[in-house]
């Protein structure tokens, strides 16, 4: 038996291998242990479904392309950065194209609840890869970021599943034409999100003025209700 902190990806590899014989849709968690060489209680202690190992897949993937970053890489021009980012990612995927083909043919056999969780962990994946890239991901422009990158991501694996260029040239040129519209798009989100700050900038400030406007109103108004009260106070006693 492999030792324990092993088990996951001896779990994906049987999957992935079973994957690329049949239909993933036919594929089942008893199919999985049994190509794995472990026992059913071991296989469920580490992944409870089909899309618990997928999303394990996403995490693996996720650490190989992460783990080959190099300090001078951050030196280059971000569109270049998330490119080579991006298709680091298609190379570590590779090995897996032809079982990928049945799971995305199937749709990966989620139901809904299994479907958001993959939804979620893809958007958790392509924030590392932007943050790897040397983008920021917080915030509204951040968000927006993630999501586009994750839809850009989504349509570039079926050009990727379909490429028969040895270097996945074809997958690459795809993917910087996509990226290039995307980053049009995301300097006019910046430019009005800086226009909306702005704003609201002023907004702020005008509140602000007229805040402290009222309260001095109010407080020379209390100041001279006061004075005119002293006054009377002082008339009675005489």
């Amino acid at each position: 038996m492999p030792a324990k902190k092993d088990i996951p990806n001896t779990l994906i590899t049987a999957a992935m291998k079973l994957a690329a014989e049949k239909s993933w849709h036919d594929v089942t968690m008893i199919d999985i242990a049994q190509a794995s060489g472990l026992s059913v209680a071991d296989c469920y202690d580490h992944c409870k479904s089909k899309a618990d190992i997928l999303r394990q897949l996403v995490k693996k993937i996720d650490r190989e392309v992460l783990a080959d970053l190099e300090t001078e890489d951050f030196n280059e021009p971000g569109h270049d950065r998330l490119i080579a980012v991006m298709m680091a990612r298609f190379d570590a995927l590779a090995d897996y194209r032809p079982a990928l083909r049945s799971i995305i043919s199937n749709r990966g056999d989620l139901g809904p609840a299994d479907g958001a969780r993959a939804l979620k962990t893809h958007l958790g994946s392509m924030r590392w890869m932007l943050e790897a890239a040397g983008f920021h991901t917080s915030g509204i422009q951040g968000n927006l970021r993630i999501a586009g990158l994750t839809a850009i991501y989504a349509r570039t694996v079926r050009q990727w599943l379909l490429d028969d260029t040895t270097d996945f040239s074809t997958t690459m040129a795809y993917l910087d034409r996509e990226l290039s519209r995307a980053a049009s798009w995301d300097g006019q989100v910046e430019k009005g999100l800086g226009k909306a700050n702005r704003i609201c900038g002023k907004f702020s400030s005008a509140y602000h003025r007229f805040s402290r406007k009222n309260t001095a109103t109010d407080n020379a108004t209390t100041a001279s209700g006061t004075d005119s009260t002293e006054g009377r106070s002082a008339s009675t006693a005489d």
